[in-house]
């Protein structure tokens, strides 16, 4: 519920800070293809500290909300206020050739009457590029996070605290541009690590079958018709290996085939559809097969104005006894407006339908929300925001809603 509260602010603007008189928003045209809240804002963006050849970017920012449905339950409802941190450290290269970036940081939650919900999550994250000839790149990435699953998660096993685990990755992608001609291979790697969690009563919640690896490989190869358009052809494998036994590993593949455009800088993004298959070892659980498709897509109707639709068709994990896994189906849409050159304004809707293989569970989520985002100077910024979440579920008991408002004071060098 937090996740998806949070990101009203955080898409409001990827890049925080400020002046402290507001002023007539700029009808500046932006960088092409540059959505809202991606455009530069030199009065407002912060400058950060140089290191030789590194600027780093400390950041603060601490914030309170309220969530009137906290274990995300559909009877007995408990609210609670929560305060949280989240200092972090931002590093990117000034390179003339080649680039660097680190980011790190936590979040620290505190309930005011519920401390058992209280977590603390930490990460670390390194990507890099280098430019190994023109029009040929090499990006190395690596990370790791220390996170808890929402209330309200799909595979919320519903303990005593919120269940707790790390997720390791790594990836690289080598990307090749010949004239019309473009390729991309990328390679990718995830391992999670569950943390066992109390359960209501006592004694304690096995997690270590949750245990596993995610492997992949994708190559994508892109010809381009005109200078507004072209088109691509994408194809992957997928490979995820359980520690404990088997019965859930499975092997995985997708083609697809799609468009990718930019008018006039205007409107921007790409549109696919395609085939996937998703086989397991275990004969006990269905195989997942049939249509894929997705889109992402940035319309800027004025310099001032942004709305961004995204449309995505996954085959995700699952711990129901006796499911392979859920197909997800999600669609969302979001506007951000510039209605002063520090005061932007944003809100999105979302629908999304689970369809559990191999069980009768079926359920649709919806989200929405509201924000706004006002920039001080270049140090210190303020948002508010409001988000409601719901499940639907034909299985008794999980259906629930959830309204959550936040406060946000974020200070940036």
């Amino acid at each position: 519920m937090r996740k998806a509260l949070f990101a009203v602010g955080a898409g409001l603007l990827s890049t925080s800070m400020l002046t402290s008189v507001a002023s007539p928003a700029s009808a500046q045209e932006p960088r092409r293809g540059q959505t809202v809240t991606e455009r530069a804002r030199p009065d407002y963006d912060a400058k950060g500290l140089r290191a030789g050849s590194f600027l780093l970017f400390p950041q603060l920012a601490l914030s309170s909300e309220y969530d009137d449905n906290i274990y995300a339950s559909q009877t007995g409802k408990v609210d609670d206020f929560i305060f949280i941190a989240r200092p972090e450290l931002r590093v990117r290269s000034d390179w003339g050739r080649h680039a660097v970036g680190l980011r790190a940081g936590a979040e620290l939650g505190r309930h005011a009457d519920n401390s058992s919900e209280n977590y603390t999550d930490y990460f670390a994250l390194a990507d890099s590029r280098f430019d190994i000839t023109a029009g040929t790149a090499l990006n190395v990435n690596a990370g790791y996070q220390n996170r808890h699953e929402e209330r309200g998660a799909a595979n919320d096993v519903g303990g005593a605290e919120p269940t707790e685990y790390d997720l390791t990755t790594a990836g690289v992608t080598l990307r090749r541009e010949v004239a019309r001609l473009s390729g991309r291979l990328m390679a990718d790697w995830r391992n999670y690590d569950f943390e066992d969690v109390a359960a209501f009563g006592g004694g304690l919640l096995d997690q270590d079958t949750r245990d596993r690896n995610e492997y992949g490989v994708t190559g994508r190869l892109a010809y381009a018709t005109s200078p507004n358009l072209s088109a691509f052809v994408q194809g992957g494998f997928n490979w995820r290996r359980y520690d404990q036994g088997s019965a859930r590993d499975s092997d995985g593949y997708a083609a697809t085939g799609g468009v990718a455009v930019d008018i006039s800088g205007i409107t921007t993004g790409e549109v696919f559809a395609g085939y996937r298959r998703q086989n397991y070892k275990d004969s006990a659980y269905a195989s997942v097969d049939g249509l894929t498709y997705g889109a992402s897509l940035d319309w800027n109707p004025t310099p001032l104005t942004t709305v961004s639709v995204g449309v995505s068709n996954t085959v995700e994990e699952t711990t129901l006894s006796g499911s392979s896994s859920f197909v997800q189906t999600e669609y969302q849409v979001r506007v951000d407006h510039e209605l002063l050159r520090n005061l932007i304004l944003g809100g999105y809707a979302g629908y999304a339908e689970d369809d559990y293989k191999g069980s009768v569970r079926e359920e649709e989520l919806y989200s929405a929300g509201i924000g706004m985002k006002y920039l001080f100077n270049q140090f210190f910024n303020i948002d508010v925001g409001y988000g409601f979440s719901s499940r639907v579920s034909n299985i008794p008991g999980r259906d629930f809603e959830s309204n959550a408002a936040f406060l946000r004071l974020t200070a940036t060098y």
